[in-house]
């Protein structure tokens, strides 16, 4: 990727809003996430579920390129169905532009590893997915590099 791409890529992540929906599983309540910040009312939460970790990830727009409404659902349901096959829980989330000039469907996975929110995040041709560790700050893994420790 060419550091053009990737500066404006990084500026637009973090430009971003990760809307994670009110669920059980995250208090009932909504959460805004951001890219480098920490989140402890969420984190408070996950470490009652028994949660460290989490991630947010998509299946739309691979490589940061817009498809079609129909192609972006069946690559979301294709991430849900994995998912729902490993028996791993979710909620349902959106990223969205700061402008809200676009969306896009989004789940939030308690208790995924780094490697593998990483996997998944380029398994669905993704330029990067959130991942964080509870009391530390969201990361942004860059998924069509090699995953840093």
């Amino acid at each position: 990727m060419s550091d053009a791409r990737r500066a404006a890529l990084l500026q637009a992540f973090q430009a971003t809003g990760y809307v994670v929906g009110p669920h059980p599983l995250v208090g009932g309540v909504k959460h805004v996430l951001r890219v480098g910040a920490p989140h402890p009312a969420l984190d408070a939460t996950l470490t009652a579920h028994g949660h460290a970790t989490w991630a947010f990830l998509t299946a739309w727009n691979p490589h940061a390129r817009t498809r079609s409404p129909r192609t972006n659902a069946g690559l979301q349901r294709t991430l849900r169905g994995l998912l729902e096959a490993r028996g791993q829980a979710f909620v349902p989330a959106v990223g969205v532009a700061e402008d809200r000039s676009w969306s896009e469907e989004s789940l939030f996975v308690p208790g995924l590893s780094r490697d593998e929110a990483w996997r998944l995040g380029r398994l669905f041709r993704q330029e990067a997915v959130l991942w964080a560790r509870v009391g530390g700050a969201v990361e942004l893994l860059w998924c069509q590099e090699s995953p840093s420790p």
